[in-house]
């Protein structure tokens, strides 16, 4: 079961979960305590400790849901057979990055999950490689003929797309224009082959 479908099912994990995501996303992980997440929540500290028995385990569950949300509106946004493969690969990427381009939060959280290594250990990285076989796999079976050449293969896409979206969260003034830049790479990938 997914950390999201244990949101759903426990209302109270699920309020806690994202009163510490926003206390974790303003104030770092060393700068947030149990008691702030359980004023934030509603609840009592002992309640809290109850549901998560330390702060990296709270930290764990409150990062793994981000991250586990954002694979789910990727993967969503590839599953839509209304959209054009182009418009597919926007929307994706849009989906797994394009949240963390607009807002002071949103850079703030990014930042937090990319230098989170003590608390995460391996899990940013794993659900990176996740993301990464997504898009590849989808590339590999959506692209239009002759997208895909014997020097130009999915993973090859995948790796120049993922790259510089990565890039273009940090860089992009707007939402807006981090789609936009990759609207143009998919375009000039698809004139490529």
């Amino acid at each position: 079961m997914s950390s999201s479908e244990i949101e759903q099912d426990d209302p109270k994990r699920g309020a806690v979960l994202t009163a510490a995501l926003g206390l974790f996303s303003r104030y770092g992980f060393q700068k947030t305590s149990m008691e702030e997440v359980a004023k934030a929540a509603g609840i009592s500290r002992p309640g809290l400790y109850l549901l998560f028995p330390n702060k990296e385990q709270l930290y764990r569950a409150t990062m793994q849901g981000v991250m586990e949300r954002a694979q789910q509106a990727m993967e969503a946004c590839f599953a839509d057979e209304t959209l054009s493969f182009e418009d597919r690969i926007v929307a994706a990427l849009d989906a797994l990055m394009g949240q963390y381009v607009e807002t002071q939060v949103a850079r703030d959280l990014s930042e937090l999950l990319e230098n989170s290594g003590p608390q995460l250990g391996s899990m940013f990285h794993d659900y990176q490689e996740k993301a990464r076989a997504t898009i590849s796999a989808q590339v590999a079976s959506l692209a239009p003929p002759g997208v895909l050449t014997a020097e130009l293969g999915a993973d090859d896409v995948m790796d120049v797309l993922f790259s510089a979206a990565l890039t273009w969260k940090q860089t992009s003034a707007d939402r807006a224009e981090f789609r936009d830049r990759v609207r143009r790479a998919v375009q000039l990938i698809s004139r490529a082959g």
